[in-house]
């Protein structure tokens, strides 16, 4: 029995030997300079291994119908930083609220940049709803103010500049019920004072508009309601992080998730 072991043990030395002599030059020396070597695959993110050995079961998100379609086309346009996984929680939360839909009920997007997300908020919202709300959508469309507090080395006035309110305006001018607002949150909120709103995706990467954002909608949200805050768990947006962390702990009313998206998900429940 131990001369059988033995054999075992040694074939499969021999093979491991003859798998790495046959390994190529550039994957052995790759760990030792610190790079990892993977075959290419076109749809697929390198990504830090966070997530179980079965997460290759999962569905493919980007492949599930009336979102896929969706999604495709705001990606294809190049009109957002937001890839399938974010423009799925958002697919998700709008489906969540398409009960709280109305003509008295309304969308917001603030940070609108290039016009992608707000474009497909608004597909997604004539997809699912029965009836369409109106939709807001606030972006200064000349990036980070001059003013705005230095809050790390991630954010400066003029960032997310590279856009353009009339180009903008353009893009989203097939959804009837949206209106493109250029400004500052803080100047042209007072035009939606007397709304109310079954969701809202902020977007706005720093401290002051985000929480100047919650605060404005945190009563105008109808209980049941869904706000988005992107960026809250990147390390490059900490004040987004704070303002979220400091509204919600000034409330009882408001359940927060922090999703492995980075997004945060805030739900009112009273």
């Amino acid at each position: 029995m131990s001369e059988l072991t033995d054999r075992y043990q040694n074939k499969e030395r021999r093979r491991e030997r003859r798998k790495l002599r046959a390994k190529p030059l550039f994957k052995k020396l790759a760990p030792r300079l610190g790079l990892a070597v993977y075959r290419y695959r076109h749809d697929f993110h390198y990504c830090p291994q966070i997530y179980g050995a079965g997460y290759w079961k999962k569905i493919r998100i980007q492949e599930i119908g009336g979102f896929k379609e969706l999604a495709d086309k705001v990606i294809a346009d190049h009109r957002s930083l937001l890839y399938y996984d974010r423009l799925y929680i958002l697919y998700q939360a709008l489906w969540n609220v398409r009960y709280l839909a109305s003509d008295a009920v309304s969308i917001a997007e603030i940070g609108v940049y290039r016009g992608g997300g707000s474009y497909f908020i608004a597909s997604v919202a004539h997809q699912l709803f029965d009836r369409e709300p109106k939709i807001h959508s606030i972006d200064t469309f000349e990036g980070h103010p001059d003013d705005i507090a230095a809050e790390d080395d991630s954010h400066w006035p003029g960032k997310f500049g590279d856009t353009s309110f009339e180009e903008v305006k353009k893009y989203l001018s097939v959804f009837p019920n949206l209106t493109v607002y250029k400004g500052r949150f803080e100047d042209r909120c007072a035009e939606l004072e007397r709304e109310k709103f079954c969701f809202v995706h902020v977007d706005v990467d720093i401290y002051a508009p985000t929480r100047a954002c919650l605060e404005f909608f945190s009563e105008r949200l109808l209980i049941g309601g869904v706000m988005v805050a992107d960026d809250y768990g990147l390390t490059t947006c900490q004040g987004c992080k704070q303002a979220v962390d400091e509204f919600v702990a000034s409330r009882k009313n408001y359940l927060k998730f922090h999703l492995e998206t980075g997004q945060s998900l805030l739900i009112r429940v009273g």
